[in-house]
C-alpha cells in the first residue's frame, strides 16, 4: 500500500472511530465519585457525662443502676423507674450524702430525705434501701405513672415523713414542680441509656 493510501486510511478510521463515539449515549467521561467521608459520627454523649472516667460520672451512673435495679426487682414498671430516677435527679442529682440545704444541719438519701440508715451514705447500700421506700410509697398513690414528673412528686408526698417544699431546695427559685420538670428529660435518658447498654 502506498503511503498516500495508508495516510487516507488511517484519517478515515480515526473519521469513523469518532462518529461511533459521538452517536453513543454512553457519557465519553466518567461520572464523578463521591469521596468516602473519614471522618466518624459523633459519638453520643452519655446523660452522665462526657468523661467516663470522671468521679463524678461512675457516681451518678451507679446511683441510677442501682435505682433501676431496684425497681425492677420490685416488680416496678419502666414508668416506675424512670419517675424514681426523676425523683433522685431533681432531689440531689443522683448523689446520696449530700448536706441538705440550710439552715438544716444534716445529711440527704438520694431522694432528698434525711438520711436515717445504718450504712454508708454515699454506698450504692443506701441508694437501694432509699429506692425501697420510694416502692412502699407507690402503692399509697393514684397518679398515672404515665405523668413522670406528677407521679414521682405523688410518690414523695406519700411519704409519712412529709415533704416540705421549702426545707428541700435552695431560695433561687426553685420548686418541687419546676425542679422535677427539669429533670424528667435527664432522668428520661439515663433510663434509656441504661436499658440499652444490657
Amino acid at each position: 500500500m502506498k503511503p498516500k493510501n495508508l495516510v487516507v486510511a488511517l484519517i478515515i478510521a480515526a473519521l469513523a472511530v469518532g462518529v461511533v463515539s459521538c452517536g453513543s449515549d454512553e457519557p465519553t467521561t466518567p461520572a464523578p465519585t463521591v469521596p468516602l467521608s473519614t471522618t466518624a459520627a459523633p459519638a453520643a454523649v452519655s446523660v452522665f457525662g462526657e468523661d467516663s472516667t470522671d468521679i463524678l460520672f461512675r457516681i451518678h451512673q451507679r446511683n441510677a443502676v442501682a435505682i433501676v435495679e431496684t425497681v425492677e426487682e420490685r416488680g416496678g414498671t419502666p414508668e416506675q423507674a424512670v419517675a424514681a430516677l426523676l425523683a433522685g435527679q431533681a432531689e440531689t442529682g443522683w448523689r446520696s450524702g449530700l448536706s441538705l440545704p440550710a439552715p438544716t444541719a444534716a445529711i440527704a438519701d438520694i431522694y432528698g430525705w434525711r438520711f436515717a440508715y445504718n450504712i454508708g451514705a454515699d454506698s450504692t447500700d443506701a441508694v437501694r434501701a432509699a429506692t425501697d421506700t420510694f416502692m412502699d410509697n407507690t402503692a399509697g398513690v393514684d397518679v398515672d405513672p404515665g405523668d413522670p414528673v406528677a407521679y414521682a412528686l405523688a410518690v414523695q408526698r406519700a411519704d409519712t415523713r412529709q415533704y416540705v417544699e421549702d426545707k428541700r431546695f435552695y431560695t433561687n427559685g426553685e420548686t418541687a414542680a419546676s425542679e422535677y420538670a427539669r429533670a424528667q428529660p435527664i432522668a428520661e435518658a439515663a433510663y434509656t441509656e441504661l436499658r440499652l447498654a444490657r
